[in-house]
């Protein structure tokens, strides 16, 4: 029976690894008059640490009297916290 039990940990343990939380994505935009590319940066500063970059859109947008102000959206996805190491317990000994 103890053979039993330590086997069911096995497997729960095993399966909850693979019910972890799957990537996180999210974006950031940022917008300027200067440049596109100090647009960028910005945008950029603005991805949280640890995160991955996916993707960078820009648009330069006319708004008049020959005036461009520039958006870049910034694309990123984030790793799923670790999940904390999974514990077994000591089968016990049949007498």
């Amino acid at each position: 029976m103890a053979h039993g039990f330590r086997l069911t940990g096995a497997l729960l343990a095993g399966s909850l690894a693979l019910l972890a939380a799957p990537a996180r994505a999210g974006s950031v935009t940022a917008e300027s008059i200067f440049d596109r590319q100090a647009t960028r940066q910005q945008a950029k500063s603005q991805v949280p640490k640890g995160a991955t970059v996916t993707r960078t859109v820009c648009e330069d947008l006319e708004v008049g009297m020959d005036n461009t102000r520039y958006r870049c959206t910034v694309f990123y996805t984030t790793a799923p916290a670790s999940p904390a190491p999974a514990t077994t317990v000591p089968a016990t000994s049949q007498p």
